[in-house]
């Protein structure tokens, strides 16, 4: 398989999610987050109960749990802000386009075991930010849920592949030269991005999902996707562990001396992830 050719199978795949009506809606609300009317998102979130519902549940436990509880979506952007509750929204809209449900046993690719990378990424970031005390760390949390996006939909549509992938990663190579091997060049941070442009996905988002790999093709490249690609490299070998597999990542040296990054605070970060992710995942409701 060549990219073009696994671009073709996604483009004409009938297993790519076509959102409602009602969720293209919200997407073109949340892609103008500067002149969103907030009262039309909320009613337009309300409209669907499953999502207005998975909102509330995650807005009220575990990472996000405040002192009080919070009652509507509009209370969420008055405390989170309104960019950290859209991205939290595209990440359960996502999630939900893709209706999760437990991996199949015969599967390579786990992606019950995935999803604690993506956890982790999302932990990661926030505990960057929070050393670091720079960026919003709710926000920072809600880009690592999202950043994984295109493994979702790899999983959907060619999952014999992903589990090839995932065969080559537990022999010892990496994650992304093994996609480069099997997708024909591509990768899952590409195939991401395919999919942001096709739901007509705010930029910022679009960036952290194709350029958390590799921050400086970015057009834009920010401190936030910055953050997010050491992050990244930090739930990955935590992830990697899962899987038995013990790669040695480099971390990015620019990036760590753009942002004052220290060996410390990753390795400090590092240690305290599984404990981390353990403790939230108990609050990460998807279903």
């Amino acid at each position: 398989m060549d990219k073009q050719e696994l671009l073709h199978i996604l483009d004409n795949s009938d297993l790519v999610p076509k959102p409602s009506k009602d969720i293209s809606d919200i997407f073109k609300i949340l892609n103008n987050p500067i002149d969103s009317d907030i009262d039309i998102l909320v009613e337009k979130i309300s409209k669907i109960d499953k999502l207005n519902e998975l909102m509330m549940k995650n807005l009220n436990t575990g990472y996000f749990k405040t002192n009080r509880e919070l009652t509507s979506i509009k209370d969420a952007i008055v405390f989170f802000g309104m960019e950290t509750v859209q991205n939290l929204l595209t990440f359960f809209i996502t999630m939900e386009l893709f209706s999760y449900s437990p991996t199949n046993e015969n599967r390579v690719f786990k992606m019950d075991i995935y999803l604690k990378h993506v956890l982790g990424t999302a932990i990661a970031s926030s505990m960057l930010s929070s050393h670091l005390k720079t960026a919003d760390k709710y926000k920072l949390f809600s880009y690592g849920l999202i950043h994984d996006i295109g493994v979702a939909l790899l999983d959907t549509c060619v999952p014999n592949c992903l589990d090839q992938v995932t065969q080559k990663l537990k022999k010892g190579i990496h994650q992304v030269i093994a996609e480069r091997s099997i997708f024909g060049g591509i990768t899952h941070a590409e195939v991401g991005g395919w999919l942001c442009r096709k739901w007509n996905i705010r930029r910022d988002i679009t960036d952290i999902v194709e350029f958390h790999h590799m921050p400086f093709l970015s057009e834009n490249t920010t401190d936030e996707l910055k953050l997010v690609c050491i992050a990244d490299v930090i739930s990955t070998m935590y992830y990697e562990r899962l899987l038995g597999v013990n790669l040695n990542h480099r971390m990015n040296k620019r990036i760590m001396n753009d942002l004052g990054i220290s060996e410390d605070i990753i390795n400090y970060i590092g240690k305290k992830l599984p404990d981390e992710v353990s403790k939230s995942g108990y609050y990460l409701i998807i279903n």
